[in-house]
């Protein structure tokens, strides 16, 4: 009987061990998002100072890529030329503006995050368009530092830049 009793303590200790790190990687995960992403409303003409500010720091350095009117990506210019830079990027930036729903939001992905698993970068896109089909090589885009990687105007008003830091 003393050990039909242990057995049922030792099972509900590990059902409650499994219920208490599920609570915490959900709480993780929350945190992660939640510090990671940021999206606010805002209007047409803030939109504009927020990527013009974002867009500063790049000067008139032409953009990785460049889309065509298909949303098929082109390189610009290889990977491969340009020379290994001694500041590692520790990000992945998305900003996205939205003209319909008035909102701006930003992703900021760590190149960890983006080691994981995959070679390619793999972000979620704006409207039809999809980062997936950049097929950029996370190592090189850390091997040749902060960079400006994307500057999509759409048809519609939408705009996405992608850049390193």
């Amino acid at each position: 009987m003393a050990s039909r009793k242990t057995w049922i303590w030792i099972i509900v200790g590990v059902f409650g061990t499994c219920v208490l790190m599920l609570i915490a990687v959900a709480g993780a995960g929350i945190y992660f998002v939640s510090s990671h992403v940021s999206s606010k409303q805002t209007t047409s003409h803030d939109a504009l100072q927020t990527f013009d500010s974002a867009r500063a720091k790049f000067k008139d350095q032409r953009p990785l890529l460049e889309v065509d009117s298909g949303d098929r990506p082109r390189v610009t210019r290889p990977l491969a030329n340009f020379p290994t830079s001694t500041t590692r990027p520790e990000q992945l930036c998305v900003l996205a503006w939205d003209p319909d729903d008035e909102r701006v939001v930003q992703v900021n992905l760590p190149f960890w995050l983006l080691k994981l698993g995959k070679r390619k970068v793999d972000v979620a896109g704006h409207r039809g368009f999809s980062l997936d089909n950049l097929d950029l090589d996370v190592h090189e885009l850390e091997r040749i530092g902060p960079v400006l990687v994307l500057d999509l105007r759409g048809s519609s008003g939408e705009r996405v830049l992608v850049w390193t830091k």
